[in-house]
């Protein structure tokens, strides 16, 4: 379904009730909000069906950030990471959310730190799943070539510090997106591609370039989860480990997955949803 925000239409879906019963009483469940990664190459049904093993826990909404899946395009192109977490917020208002716990991965984790910076209060809790502070190409570039050899080093050094064209992103795509899990995935037949947006994200100088957290996420206010695998080569482990030490140490809960590459869920679900349902239902601050 689509509702109007800020100007655009945003498309969401929304799995399970907000209100369970519970020993005869009802029980209101938490909004757990997914946001996916890379704008225009990637959309909500990335976390369909996993995300189902926790209905129980929460209530599921699902998003497509403006520029993605079937969600309009920014007004003007004026696309950015201030923009979608205002996003977020308008969102939550006009569904009547209150205190959502907001879980992103990959560049969904930038738009979850710019929100949860720019609306300190808003959320309940935050998960920030295979992200980064900000882009470190060479530890990125060494990752994919330890895990995919000269050829994924090559491409990867290319597409993420010389130029982004359709020549190097389908080199990327062959050389180092196999390489992002530790098993096979499922093909990306439901995504729906955005060009537009790909290219303005990615670009050379583009928006996941400019982003930068390092000086400002100490004043993250919420209990945040930093979720990482041990394998990923886009967003490598030490990215993780940078964030968990930038965080105040009081909301810091860190779960590393061994074995795991981009999303750990993706490769060792059982673990990580056991991770997430506890921290979910935790009544403390870490």
């Amino acid at each position: 379904m689509k509702i109007d925000i800020n100007g655009k239409k945003i498309f969401f879906d929304i799995e399970g009730p907000e209100y369970v019963t519970d020993n005869g009483a009802m029980v209101k469940l938490p909004t757990l909000i997914l946001i996916h990664g890379s704008p225009g190459n990637s959309d909500h049904s990335v976390f369909k069906p996993a995300f189902s093993e926790l209905r129980d826990v929460a209530r599921i909404l699902y998003l497509d950030l403006s520029g993605s899946g079937r969600s309009d395009d920014e007004p003007g192109n004026h696309f950015s990471l201030d923009q979608w977490a205002d996003d977020l917020v308008a969102l939550c208002d006009a569904l009547d959310i209150e205190k959502p716990i907001v879980l992103g991965v990959s560049a969904g984790g930038f738009v979850a730190m710019a929100y949860g910076l720019r609306h300190p209060d808003h959320a309940a809790k935050l998960i920030l799943a295979s992200t980064q502070a900000y882009l470190d190409v060479e530890r990125s570039v060494a990752e994919f070539g330890r895990l995919g050899g000269a050829e994924a080093e090559a491409a990867a050094r290319t597409f993420l510090a010389e130029r982004v064209d359709g020549k190097t992103s389908a080199d990327f795509n062959q050389h180092c997106m196999p390489l992002y899990n530790t098993t096979p995935q499922p093909s990306r037949s439901t995504i729906i591609f955005r060009a537009n947006l790909a290219q303005i994200f990615h670009d050379i100088g583009g928006i996941w370039h400019q982003m930068d957290f390092r000086s400002e996420l100490h004043n993250i206010r919420v209990p945040t989860m930093v979720l990482a695998g041990d394998q990923d080569p886009i967003t490598p482990l030490q990215d993780s480990l940078d964030i968990v030490k930038l965080l105040p140490d009081e909301l810091t809960t860190f779960v590393m997955v061994e074995g795991a590459g981009h999303g750990p869920w993706r490769d060792k679900p059982e673990e990580v949803f056991a991770s997430i349902r506890t921290f979910i239902e935790s009544q403390s601050n870490c």
